[in-house]
């Protein structure tokens, strides 16, 4: 997954580096070129920035979620998959045990945990040609994984009755029901899962989330779930130009507990002609790349001398 991600970034950086400062990052006015293909502005471009008072109950708007040390590269970022002082990323770990912040594994929720396989850095990584990372052959990334791993930019529409959510990772887009309809009672899985959501106060929208696929993983530490899986999603706006997302994990058959994965993350409004980068995976491209990386490996290796 980084190789890929590292072709998108490079080519994102080359573009920008034979063109101005995104006009969004400075103040300016943009150029048709600049109007397309955007990346957010720098933390500095928000510092002493002031903001309005929020609007109530409207989340609406394109959101930077692009926040340091947000992109979960190492697992959900309030629980990395690192040893004290940040070691540890190379792998050779059987388990998670001597992390910072160990998660309450059930005795099922340990063996799915050592049966998953990441190439992310982290205590457990494998190198991709093992690796069984689902996304490493195409698979929708699923929820909650699309906000525990490489939260970047994402759009939210509302309508009468649906909270709408659009995020640019593989393209994903859920549907979150403000009718007043219950969660399904036996729910046929689904990637991104059955949500339903409320607003608890004029700012704070609560989202309650079942019913999602088991083949995915909750983040890029390869940490799994069951088909009783809860997620509480937590949306505060905290003026007009603020937001902070909290995503509370509840799967009894995996975990002795419920846990906070993401803790009050900051989501900065960006400007509304913001164009978010198609980032999809391609499953041609991908076999191509495993293909060469498999190659590689089986290349016998020189005599040493």
């Amino acid at each position: 997954m980084p190789n890929r991600l590292a072709i998108v970034i490079s080519a994102l950086t080359t573009v920008l580096a034979l063109s101005p400062v995104l006009g969004a990052q400075t103040g300016t006015s943009q150029t048709k070129q600049e109007k397309w293909n955007n990346v957010p502005p720098p933390e500095s471009a928000y510092a002493g920035k002031k903001s309005g008072p929020a609007p109530r109950r409207d989340l609406s708007g394109i959101w930077d979620g692009t926040a340091p040390g947000g992109k979960g590269i190492n697992g959900a970022k309030e629980y990395p998959a690192v040893l004290p002082g940040g070691k540890g990323i190379d792998g050779g770990q059987p388990d998670e045990r001597n992390i910072v912040h160990p998660l309450p594994y059930t005795a099922l929720g340990e063996a799915a945990l050592k049966a998953n396989h990441p190439s992310g850095p982290g205590v457990r990584t494998v190198p991709s040609a093992l690796s069984n990372d689902p996304l490493d052959s195409c698979d929708p990334i699923g929820f909650p994984q699309m906000e525990l791993y490489e939260l970047d930019t994402i759009e939210i529409i509302q309508t009468a009755n649906q909270v709408v959510y659009l995020n640019g990772f593989y393209g994903n887009y859920r549907t979150i029901w403000t009718d007043g309809r219950e969660l399904p009672k036996d729910p046929e899985p689904r990637w991104n899962g059955y949500s339903v959501g409320k607003w608890v106060d004029d700012y704070t929208f609560v989202v309650q989330t079942i019913g999602m696929n088991e083949k995915t993983w909750l983040d890029h530490a390869g940490r799994p779930h069951s088909d009783a899986l809860r997620v509480e999603e937590r949306f505060h706006r905290v003026d007009h130009d603020h937001m902070e997302l909290t995503v509370i994990i509840d799967d009894p058959k995996m975990y002795a507990q419920p846990w906070v994965a993401v803790n009050k993350y900051p989501l900065q409004l960006l400007q509304p002609d913001f164009d978010i980068p198609e980032l999809l995976c391609s499953p041609s491209a991908m076999a191509d790349y495993n293909k060469q990386v498999a190659s590689t490996l089986a290349k016998p290796k020189p005599p040493k001398n």
